[in-house]
C-alpha cells in the first residue's frame, strides 16, 4: 500500500483481536479480490473452531467491489431512497461498449469489435479509478485516443440518457450520495491486503471517514526477517518448465506429508499458459494411484489437497459446450466434429440409453456428411442411414429412435417458434425451451462439478436476458454468438473443500501468507512483469498517474513490491526458474535479476512412481509370443477379397479388420473423395455397357447416339450418388462432374475400340467364392466373352497397376487371380485377367492373358519376365490356386502375426499402426538383438 495512505495502520493481530471481540459490532473488512476475502474468512472460522466454539458470529469480510454494491442496494431500497441511476452489470456495460463501437465509423473497419470493446472498457475503468479525466482534456491525443474519446462521449451520453451507472462509476456515485443523505455504514472499516489504492478508492474511504466510520489499513501478517536470515529463502535452478512443475509438486507433497496442517502456496506468473500441465503433474504426484482408476470429474473433487485459483472458461466445460452446440445447430448449423460430439453427449435425451448405437451411427455418418452440417441435413442423413439399417441385422445396431424423435421435434419447434429478431429476454426463454426439448442436461445424475456448472450456466443465461437494457433487439444467430462469447469470457471454478495447497497466479497471491511458498517461472523473460499500457490512453498520462502496469517503471516497481512480499510471506520460500526453454531448440534462459543474488539450493525431490508402474515393477514379467487366435466359426466372414488382400499384406491387418472390425474413421469432406469418384466410374461403366453390350454395337453406333447414352448414364450415376450426399453436392458441382465422366468415357471407349470383338456377359456380378476352406462373397466388375468362347475378367481401377502386383505367394492385388479361379471350368477356360486403368491421359489395360491380341499393348503371359517360371497357362493358374488357398487357410488357422510383407512400405498408409504398434515391436527387437537375446 502507498506510504501516503492517510488512515491509521493496524497489524494483522489487532484485526484478529477486533474480529474476535464479541462486543464489537459494525466491523467490516474489505479486500482487493474475492479469493483473499474467502481465505481471510476461512482463517477466521478455523480460529473460532480452534477456540472450541460451536457457534460464532459470522465475520463481515467481502471484496471492495461487493461492498460498494451492497451500499448501492441499501440506498436503492431505502425508505428515503433518492432517485439514483440503475446499476449496470459488467456484462451489460461491455455489451453497450461493443454496440457503440460496432456502429461507429471507426468500428466498421475492425475485425474484432469484442476485443476492442474490452480494451475500451478497461480504459474507461482506468480513467475513473485513477482520475485521468482532467489530464485527458489537456493532452495531445493520438488517433486511437481520439477515437476512444468519441466512443466515450457516446457511452457517457447513453448512461445519462437512460439513467444508468456502470461499476466503474459506482464509487463516485456513492460519494455523491453521501453528501445528500446519511448511509448505513459500518463503525469500523478495515482495508486488508491492498498493495495499491487508487485515487477513486481513497476518495471513497475519505467519504466513509467523514461519515464517522473509523477506516484502518491492515497489512497481511508478513514476516520481518530478511531473506539472508537462517537460509529461509532459497533459489532452485530447474532443467525446464516441466521439470520445475514436477519439483514444485513433489516439494509441496513432501511439506504436506510432514505437516498436515501446513498451508502451502505455489505461485505461477504465467498460470493461464500452463494450467493444464500443472493440473496433470500435480495430480500425478499427489494421487499417483488414482489417475487411471477414477474419471477426471470424480478424481478432481474427492480428497483433492490442491486447488488452482484460475478457473476455465465456462464454454470449455462439456455441459456448457453441449448446450451452446444445441443452440447453434438450430439455426446456423455446426462443424461435423462438434455435431458428432453433441450426438454422443450424455447431456441430451437418450445419451445413456443409446450410447453405443449413436457412436455407430456417427461413424457411419462420417462417410456421407459434409464438414459443416445444418439441422435439416443432419436429420435427413440420419433418417437415410436408419432406414437402410432396417434391412440389415448388423447395421440395425445403429438405430437411434430417441435421437431421431428429439431432433425432429427440435426442427418442428424451430419452424414455428424461432423469430427473425427479438429481445434478449425472449431469446433466453427460447434457449431454455430448446434445451428442454433436447432433454438437457441428460438422463443421468450430474456429479458435483457438472451440477455447479449447470447452476453457473443458468446464472449466465439469466444475466444474458438483462442485456435488453442496453441492446434493443438482435437476430437469433447474433444472440447465440453473444451468449457463446459471454460463456467463453466467463472464468468458472467449481467450489471445493479447503485445500492446503494453493496454486495461484501473481495477482491472486497478493496479500496471501503461507507456511511454505514456492514461486516458479522467475526467468528474465517473465519477471519483472512486462508493462501492459492501455492502447487507448496516452502513455505519458499512465506513467504520470503511476498505474501499476501502465509503464515500464511502474511495472518494475509493482513487480518488486510483489517480490518483497513473497520473501516475507512464508517461513520457507523457494524461488525457481528454468535453465532451458521448452521445445526442440532448448535455448538457455537466464534467471531474473531479482533472484540472482540469492544462493542456489538443490531440492532433493522424491520421484513419485504412478501406481500402475509400481504394480508392473513388482510383477515378474514373462514375454511370450501369442500370434494365433481361436478360429472357430470363421469360414464365413465379411470383407470379400479385401480379406485375402489384407492377409497377404499382413496377417494382423486381416485379423483386425475382418474379425475385430477395426476400421479407421472417415473424414467429412466437400465434394467427392477418391472412393466416391471410383464408385461413380464403376457405376457409369456398368450403365454404359448395359446399353452397348458388345464391341460390335460400340463400332456401329452413331456418334450422336453414343453421346446421348454417355450423358444419360453419367446423369444417372451422379443422381444415384447424390441421394446420399444431397446437401453436399451442389448442382453446379454435379454438372462439372457429369462432363468429367463423359470425357473419361469417351477416352476409354477409344481404347476399347482397339480390341478384338467381344460381348459383355456380366457386370457387377455377385457370387460366392470358395478358396480352400474359406467362403467369400465377391463381385466381379466385368466379364467379356471373346469370339473363341473364352472369358476375360476385367477389374476397373482409377490408377495404374503392374503385372507383378498379381503374382507371388503374397500378391498385392489378389482379386483378379481369385476371380479367374472362380470362372475357370472345363467348358470355358478364362483367357486372362486385366486391370482397366481409367485415368485421364493414362488409359491402359494391364493384364496377364494366354492368347495374343486380346488386349491392346498387353503381352501373352510367356512373354512377361515376371511369368518366366511358368511354361504353361495351367501352371500359372495352378500356382494362383495354391497361393490363394494358402492365404485363406492361413487366415482360418488363426494366424494373426504382425508380419508386414514389405516393411515399411506396407505400413506406410495402414491405419492399424496404433493397434499393432509395429514401430514399438521393431524397437524392442533391435534392443533384444543389441543385448544378445534371441
Amino acid at each position: 500500500m502507498s506510504d501516503s495512505f492517510p488512515f491509521q495502520n493496524l497489524s494483522f493481530h489487532e484485526l484478529t483481536r477486533c474480529l474476535n471481540d464479541e462486543t464489537a459490532v459494525g466491523v467490516t473488512v474489505v479486500t482487493p479480490n474475492r479469493r483473499l476475502a474467502q481465505a481471510l474468512k476461512n482463517a477466521f472460522n478455523r480460529d473460532q473452531s480452534h477456540r472450541q466454539k460451536t457457534v460464532w458470529r459470522s465475520a463481515d469480510i467481502l471484496p471492495f467491489t461487493s461492498f460498494l454494491e451492497r451500499i448501492y442496494q441499501d440506498v436503492l431500497y431505502s425508505p428515503s431512497a433518492l432517485e439514483i441511476p440503475l446499476l449496470l452489470t459488467a456484462m451489460q456495460s461491455q455489451a453497450l461498449w461493443q454496440t457503440i463501437i460496432q456502429f461507429s465509423e471507426a468500428g466498421s473497419e475492425l475485425l474484432n469489435t469484442q476485443q476492442t470493446a474490452r480494451s475500451a472498457y478497461e480504459a474507461w475503468q482506468l480513467m475513473h479509478a485513477w482520475r485521468l479525466s482532467s489530464d485527458m482534456q489537456i493532452c495531445l491525443p493520438n488517433d486511437d485516443c481520439t477515437t476512444f474519446l468519441a466512443w466515450m462521449e457516446e457511452y457517457q451520453s447513453a448512461l445519462t440518457e437512460n439513467q444508468y451507472v456502470d461499476p466503474a462509476c459506482l464509487a463516485d456515485l456513492i460519494i455523491d450520495i453521501v453528501k445528500r443523505m446519511p448511509l448505513d455504514r459500518p463503525d469500523y472499516l478495515y482495508c486488508y491486503g491492498f498493495e495499491v489504492l487508487t485515487p477513486q478508492q481513497r476518495a471513497f474511504l475519505d467519504a466513509m471517514h467523514a461519515l464517522g466510520c473509523e477506516v484502518s489499513c491492515v497489512s497481511p501478517p508478513y514476516l520481518t526477517e530478511q531473506m539472508s536470515d537462517s537460509g529461509r529463502v532459497s533459489r532452485v535452478s530447474c532443467t525446464n518448465s516441466q521439470d520445475e512443475i514436477y519439483l514444485a509438486a513433489a516439494w509441496a507433497r513432501s511439506r504436506l506429508e510432514a505437516d498436515r496442517t501446513a498451508s502451502i502456496g505455489v505461485v505461477v506468473p504465467a498460470l493461464a499458459n500452463c494450467r493444464g500441465i500443472i493440473q496433470r503433474v500435480f495430480h500425478e504426484v499427489i494421487h499417483p494411484d488414482t489417475r487411471d482408476a477414477l474419471p477426471q470429474s470424480q478424481s478432481l473433487q474427492k480428497n483433492q489437497p490442491f486447488n488452482i485459483s484460475l478457473g476455465l472458461a465456462l464454454a470449455a466445460y462439456p455441459l456448457v459446450d453441449a448446450a451452446l452446440s444445441m443452440l447453434a445447430l438450430v439455426q446456423q448449423g455446426l462443424k461435423f466434429e462438434r455435431v458428432s460430439s453433441l450426438l454422443c453427449s450424455p447431456f441430451i435425451m437418450g445419451g445413456e440409453t443409446e450410447l453405443n448405437q449413436r457412436a455407430l451411427l456417427v461413424t457411419r455418418m462420417r462417410q456421407y456428411a459434409a464438414p459443416f452440417v445444418t439441422l435439416e441435413q443432419l436429420i435427413s442423413l440420419m433418417t437415410s442411414i436408419c432406414d437402410e439399417a432396417e434391412d440389415d441385422a448388423h447395421n440395425r445396431k445403429m438405430q437411434c429412435p430417441i435421437l431421431v424423435e428429439v431432433l425432429s421435434a427440435l426442427l418442428l419447434f424451430r419452424q414455428e417458434n424461432v423469430p427473425r429478431n427479438s429481445h434478449h429476454a425472449a431469446y433466453a426463454h427460447l434457449f431454455s425451451r430448446i434445451l428442454q426439448i433436447m432433454g438437457f442436461p441428460g438422463e443421468r445424475t450430474l456429479d458435483s462439478t457438472e451440477y455447479q456448472t449447470l447452476k453457473k450456466w443458468q446464472e449466465v443465461l439469466t444475466d444474458f436476458a438483462t442485456l435488453d437494457r442496453v441492446i434493443d433487439s438482435t437476430s437469433y444467430t447474433a444472440a447465440v454468438q453473444r451468449l457463446s462469447a459471454i460463456a467463453t469470457n466467463t472464468l468458472f471454478q467449481p467450489q471445493t473443500s479447503h485445500a492446503p495447497i494453493q496454486i495461484l497466479g501473481v495477482l491472486e497471491a497478493a496479500g496471501m501468507v503461507f507456511d511454505h511458498l514456492w514461486v516458479m517461472g522467475l526467468s528474465e523473460e517473465q519477471w519483472p512483469m512486462p508493462s501492459r499500457p492501455n492502447p487507448f490512453l496516452p502513455y505519458d498520462i499512465q506513467k504520470k498517474a503511476r498505474i501499476p502496469m501502465g509503464s515500464t517503471s511502474e511495472a518494475l516497481r509493482y513487480s518488486r513490491q510483489l517480490f518483497n512480499n513473497w520473501l516475507r510471506g512464508a517461513k520457507e520460500v523457494v524461488l525457481s526458474h528454468p535453465k532451458f526453454a521448452d521445445g526442440a531448440d532448448a535455448q538457455e534462459i537466464t534467471p531474473s535479476p531479482m533472484i540472482r543474488a540469492i544462493p542456489e539450493n538443490i531440492i532433493d525431490a522424491r520421484r513419485y512412481v504412478p501406481h500402475r508402474d509400481l504394480i508392473a515393477e513388482m510383477a515378474t514379467l514373462e514375454r511370450i509370443v501369442d500370434d494365433h487366435v481361436q478360429c472357430s466359426g470363421m469360414q464365413k466372414v465379411t470383407g470379400g477379397m479385401a480379406l485375402i488382400k489384407d492377409f497377404a499384406a499382413c496377417p494382423f491387418r486381416a485379423w483386425a479388420r475382418h474379425r475385430l472390425y477395426v476400421a479407421n474413421k472417415d473424414e467429412p469432406h466437400v465434394g467427392l473423395n477418391a472412393r466416391e469418384r471410383g464408385i461413380l466410374i464403376h457405376r457409369t461403366l456398368h450403365l454404359l455397357w448395359r446399353q452397348l453390350e458388345s464391341k460390335e454395337r460400340l463400332d456401329t453406333i452413331l456418334q450422336a447416339d453414343l453421346e446421348k447414352i454417355l450423358f444419360k448414364v453419367a446423369n444417372q450415376a451422379v443422381a444415384e450418388i447424390r441421394r446420399w450426399r444431397l446437401w453436399v453436392l451442389s448442382e453446379r458441382f454435379l454438372s462439372i462432374e457429369r462432363l468429367r465422366l463423359v470425357r473419361l468415357m469417351r477416352e476409354w471407349l477409344d481404347l476399347e475400340k482397339k480390341r478384338m470383338p467381344f460381348n459383355v456377359v456380366a457386370m457387377e456380378k455377385k457370387g460366392t467364392l470358395q478358396i480352400g476352406e474359406l467362403e467369400l462373397r465377391v463381385r466381379l466388375d466385368r466379364v467379356d466373352r471373346l469370339d473363341n468362347g473364352q472369358l476375360l475378367i476385367i477389374d476397373y481401377k482409377t490408377r495404374s497397376y503392374n503385372v507383378g502386383s498379381m503374382l507371388g505367394e503374397r500378391p498385392d492385388e489378389p482379386q483378379l487371380p481369385a476371380y479367374l479361379v472362380m470362372t475357370e471350368s472345363d467348358e470355358s477356360t478364362a483367357a486372362g485377367v486385366a486391370f482397366a486403368s481409367i485415368n485421364p491421359g493414362q488409359m491402359r489395360f494391364t493384364g496377364i492373358i494366354n492368347k495374343p491380341n486380346i488386349l491392346p499393348d498387353v503381352k501373352v503371359f510367356d512373354k512377361i519376365p515376371a511369368c518366366a517360371q511358368f511354361s504353361a497357362w495351367s501352371e500359372l493358374t495352378a500356382k494362383w490356386k495354391q497361393d490363394l488357398a494358402n492365404l485363406a487357410n492361413g487366415f482360418l488357422s488363426g494366424d494373426a502375426r504382425v508380419l508386414p510383407k514389405n516393411y515399411p512400405l506396407t505400413c506406410q498408409y495402414c491405419d492399424m499402426k496404433p493397434f499393432c504398434r509395429i514401430h514399438e515391436r521393431r524397437e524392442h527387437a533391435d534392443e533384444d538383438q543389441d543385448s544378445g537375446h534371441d
